[in-house]
């Protein structure tokens, strides 16, 4: 039987009177890889805060290697053995893959220089070797990819022989090939009886890499599962409290064929090779491929954020004459972008301003911000988008990660815009929310509102759009009308698996 290496015992915390954790249990056993998982808001970031010493419990007990501990701060914690690998790297891009392992705690008693140097890169050929890792540690951390300078995180923390590894959503950004690589450097950890608590929206990847699963739903327990005795709908009904009958909603609408934006023979930059399609109005229309496929490098060159090569977009009968994002607005476009909280949102503004800084023109008369309009249009806009809290002054980074999503979305549909592009709506998100995302989308579609939704999620694509343009390399390689698409077969194209 596992010895174990954390328990968490009836872990309570509360900030200003509302109970963020309540009773809170969680157990890792060596070797494992748990899952925590929950809808955003449900309490898991404030239990892995409590864990890695950002915030300090209210009451429990906390015992490490059976031994009780209180961990006072995030350097105490790493002491004590604990480190998190979160979605933001923290490695420095100009140091090799060397010194980015060995920073802070380089080989004692040398100098800086060709001897130092030498020991470091020995050290670190030995320690790569010994987890299976083949990566130059004379590589500078610039030239990885994002699945390779994941793992440099993690032997990095192994490096100062952490006990337990906490990976918070540990494949955004990645590829594929990249996440699958991962995930079997995940597997040879495991054997290694490396402790691993794993927090994810992504279930397919607990079913991949996990043992065991612990769900919290509104700060409590809500169980632990062996993840090879559960299917996707158990632990979606454990996060919400009951299943979700329809994830995305009907397709049956009815649109009609009057085409509002012709894209011909477009590249911008960075776009590896030009595009051509047509819009229609109240059409969603999917956009999809694998990371790397040019998905957001489109969204980018359509909304001018980067710079036309060649090529033209008709709206309408016009071609737009300047390809930048004032043109684009004008134009009646949106852009809702892949990274939401560094090209998205002011995280330090209220969601007030968060939502009329993009419509300023329609609060302002003569020059002068009209209060009483501002406070208005972004009430209207976050009750009808259910964001919650509805407090106008409350920080944008103080809200969950949906309802950030809803926040960016709601900045740009309060011009209403009358094409939508929405680059990766749901990536980071619930389950919960994600089934709010796409009713919101589809009631814009149906007001007549055109989508163009780009999205590497193929069941994401295959249960909102109405039509299907699968990238790979840069081209449009198939078309997939509504009565064709269906997830196995986007999934063959994007990887090449048919064409």
């Amino acid at each position: 039987m596992s010895s174990t290496v954390l328990e968490m015992k009836k872990i309570n915390k509360n900030f200003g009177g509302i109970r963020a954790l309540k009773e809170v249990d969680f157990l890792l056993k060596e070797g494992e890889v748990h899952a925590l998982l929950g809808e955003n808001g449900a309490g898991k970031s404030t239990l892995v805060k409590i864990l890695t010493g950002v915030y300090k419990k209210d009451d429990g007990k906390i015992f490490i290697e059976g031994d009780e501990n209180e961990i006072m701060n995030p350097i105490d914690a790493r002491y004590k053995g604990i480190a998190a690998i979160y979605q933001e790297l923290s490695l420095i891009e100009n140091l090799s893959v060397a010194e980015n392992i060995y920073l802070g705690h380089e080989p004692s008693g040398k100098i800086m220089g060709t001897i130092w140097k030498k020991e470091l890169i020995k050290n670190s050929v030995d320690y790569l070797k010994n987890f299976n890792i083949e990566i130059n540690p004379k590589t500078q951390v610039s030239e990885l990819g994002m699945g390779e300078k994941r793992i440099i995180e993690i032997i990095k923390a192994l490096s100062v022989d952490s006990k337990i590894l906490l990976l918070d959503e540990p494949t955004t950004g990645m590829s594929r090939a990249e996440t699958e690589t991962f995930f079997n450097i995940l597997d040879d950890l495991k054997k290694k009886n490396v402790n691993m608590i794993y927090i994810s929206h992504y279930l397919d990847e607990v079913f991949r890499i996990c043992d065991r699963a612990t769900v919290l739903r509104d700060g409590e327990n809500a169980g632990t599962f062996n993840v090879e005795e559960v299917d996707t709908r158990t632990l979606v009904k454990a996060m919400l409290g009951h299943t979700i009958k329809n994830e995305f909603p009907s397709k049956e609408k009815q649109y009609n064929n009057e085409i509002i934006m012709t894209v011909k023979n477009f590249k911008a930059k960075k776009m590896k090779e030009p595009i051509s399609f047509k819009l229609k109005k109240g059409e969603i229309l999917g956009i999809t491929g694998i990371i790397g496929s040019g998905k957001s490098e489109l969204a980018l060159g359509l909304f001018g954020a980067t710079k036309k090569i060649q090529g033209s977009i008709k709206i309408k009968n016009s071609i737009m004459k300047k390809n930048n994002p004032m043109n684009s607005k004008i134009n009646g476009l949106a852009l809702i972008p892949e990274d939401r909280k560094e090209q998205g949102l002011f995280p330090d503004f209220s969601l007030e301003d968060n939502i009329t800084l993009p419509n300023i023109d329609i609060v302002t008369k003569l020059t002068l911000i009209l209060k009483k309009s501002k406070r208005q249009l972004a009430y209207d806009t976050a009750q009808k988008l259910s964001i919650t809290p509805l407090d106008l002054q409350m920080k944008a980074r103080n809200f969950s990660g949906g309802n950030q999503q809803k926040i960016v979305i709601g900045k740009w549909l309060g011009g209403k815009p009358e094409i939508v592009i929405l680059d990766e709506p749901t990536r980071g998100i619930d389950v919960g929310a994600k089934t709010e995302i796409y009713n919101l989308i589809n009631k814009l579609a149906d007001a007549g509102t055109s989508i163009l939704l780009l999205s590497s999620e193929f069941k994401e694509i295959s249960g909102i759009c109405d039509r299907v343009l699968i990238l790979r390399k840069g081209n449009i390689i198939k078309e997939m009308r509504s009565e064709e698409i269906n997830t196995e077969d986007i999934m063959s194209y994007a990887l090449g698996g048919l064409s």
